[in-house]
């Protein structure tokens, strides 16, 4: 839940942001606006792919993986990376532009004091955005900094090398079973398709 100490918290990250260039505004920083929003989609579609890959049994086979072939907690990855692209696609839209440092805490410090605190977004929203960027960070078992550098690849080297990846991931993912990992999965794709088609509607608003 976002309480009135991220709140604060995050109003007094801000200043520091921009000071550090953690954060920039300015009018040419809506240029990115259709670069943010398709990268948000192809993020979202790859997980869906992902899902369905762990799923369907005929495309198990099709692609050449055994039929007990899955992948629901990498489902995660991409449904939260549409939600990270779709928040910079609207603080863009603003003029706003995450730098490369930290970029997840500054979106979401962004979103907070931006866009939450103008009435532009609903809370709910924002929730969903922390509770995905936590699972995400649980799951793979990474810092926020290591998530940029680790998994911002294209869709068809994250799939490339989910096997490599798999092997690396920590206790919190053999500890739970194919049919929880599987709900987990359409949780995370509801949630950040939620996300996605709200932001979308309003960013022709601001």
């Amino acid at each position: 839940m976002i309480d009135e100490k991220e709140i604060k918290e995050a109003e007094k990250n801000i200043p520091r942001y921009l000071s550090d260039n953690m954060l920039m505004k300015h009018e040419n920083n809506k240029q990115y606006v259709n670069f943010y929003k398709d990268t948000a989609t192809m993020s979202f579609q790859v997980a869906q792919h992902l899902y369905t890959l762990s799923t369907d049994k005929e495309l198990k086979k099709k692609c050449g993986f055994n039929e007990d072939f899955e992948c629901f907690l990498w489902v995660l990855v991409p449904a939260y990376y549409g939600m990270f692209y779709i928040a910079n696609a609207a603080l863009s839209k603003i003029g706003i532009k995450v730098g490369d440092k930290i970029p997840h805490k500054v979106t979401q410090d962004a979103l907070i004091v931006y866009l939450l605190q103008n009435k532009k977004l609903a809370k709910k929203l924002l929730e969903f955005y922390v509770e995905a960027k936590s699972e995400v960070l649980n799951v793979m078992n990474i810092t926020e900094d290591e998530l940029l550098k680790r998994f911002e690849m294209k869709a068809n080297e994250l799939i490339a090398t989910f096997e490599y990846q798999r092997k690396k991931r920590g206790e919190f993912q053999y500890a739970i079973q194919s049919p929880t990992k599987q709900q987990i999965a359409k949780t995370s794709m509801e949630r950040a398709k939620t996300f996605i088609q709200e932001i979308n509607s309003i960013l022709d608003k601001l």
